[in-house]
């Protein structure tokens, strides 16, 4: 596929494979009763561009959780996360309340954002303020607040004429929206109930924080999470990229973030008494991926060469319910229609007006 189905004409339609992907019809089989729907299209698994659709329906349109307010304690620090193919921040001010912006610099001096620079892999290249090829992590002030070097980039001088975005906590976990149409979270209060029989604000002095990279779908990885985590009451996937649950008899929260269409990142906090056991949660997270991994492959080759017998075949009931939740999120998001804004990646104004005059 060209370009055509990307950030510079999404009015243009998502169409791959064969499937008009914004189309109802292209899921009638799988929107159906549970126990019914067959699985999702293997498209949205392998596909570039339902990468690009997500981004466009889901990453840029919905409250996404980017990590822990104990990331950024003091004055100044900066937590860096993109949403979809939009670099953000959120950083802490002197009065201690939060502020997030869209950054100065999204992608450097590129005009478009390179393919190759959206799979989350870090990339070869010379442009110090790229965003697309890994994300930092939390970043820390100096002792008296003020900014480090490595924030200018996200910054710039006068970081009060960035673009805001909206922002929101609930208990321990930031949110975001770049939509500039967003409503308030809802669902905040349910949020925050499940969050109270987890990690809160007065355990992060027993949180262990990781990042895992695993080669999966990030709707995989957490369709075996909620096979795997239990509480006395079940995990729960607040939609679309926060998993809250225990393993091991941790406390745990995984903020997934899309890199790819089989690549994800996943930012794990668990809590708990001992070091020892914060360890053996983390690994189950890692047998997670793995788990998630082999899903991958096999979705990703089906009606392939790679898996012959799969070729013309009808694919398979959703028998995993927490599967079927999301598969019917999914489906609601990339066919509701959106108003269209300018959709050009958001630079530095100068770059605009080079070569003018």
């Amino acid at each position: 596929m060209s370009l055509q189905a990307d950030l510079m004409h999404p009015e243009l339609g998502y169409f791959d494979e064969g499937l008009n992907l914004t189309a109802s019809t292209t899921y009638d089989q799988s929107d159906r009763l549970f126990g019914v729907a067959q699985t999702l299209h293997p498209v949205v698994y392998r596909s570039k561009i339902f990468l690009e659709l997500e981004s466009e329906h889901i990453w840029t349109r919905d409250w996404i959780a980017i990590g822990l307010t104990s990331e950024i304690k003091n004055s100044g620090d900066l937590l860096p996360f993109t949403v979809g193919f939009h670099g953000i921040h959120v950083q802490r001010l002197p009065d201690a309340s939060l502020q997030a912006r869209f950054n100065r610099h999204q992608h450097g001096g590129c005009r478009f954002v390179p393919l190759q620079c959206r799979t989350g892999k870090q990339t070869k290249c010379t442009i110090a303020s790229c965003n697309y090829t890994r994300d930092a992590r939390a970043m820390m002030a100096s002792k008296e607040g003020e900014n480090s070097d490595e924030m200018y980039k996200f910054l710039g001088l006068v970081p009060e004429k960035l673009r805001a975005v909206a922002y929101t906590t609930v208990g321990p976990v930031i949110f975001v929206n770049v939509d500039p149409q967003c409503q308030p979270l809802s669902d905040r209060l349910e949020i925050d109930k499940l969050l109270s029989a987890g990690c809160r604000e007065t355990d992060n002095i027993n949180i262990k924080f990781e990042w895992q990279d695993h080669s999966c779908n990030w709707k995989l990885f957490g369709k075996e999470f909620m096979k795997e985590a239990r509480w006395d009451k079940p995990p729960a996937w607040r939609y679309p990229n926060l998993l809250i649950g225990e393993i091991d008899g941790m406390n745990v929260i995984a903020i997934l973030q899309s890199t790819g269409p089989g690549n994800t990142l996943v930012r794990c906090f668990v809590s708990g008494a001992s070091s020892e056991d914060l360890e053996a949660a983390l690994e189950k997270l890692q047998i997670i991926g793995r788990a998630a991994c082999k899903a991958q492959v096999q979705l990703s080759n089906w009606n392939t060469s790679s898996r012959p017998e799969t070729i013309d075949a009808t694919l398979p009931v959703e028998t995993d319910k927490a599967a079927f939740d999301v598969h019917q999120y999914l489906i609601a998001r990339v066919t509701k229609t959106h108003e269209q804004f300018w959709n050009a990646p958001i630079m530095d104004a100068r770059m605009l007006q080079r070569g003018a005059g």
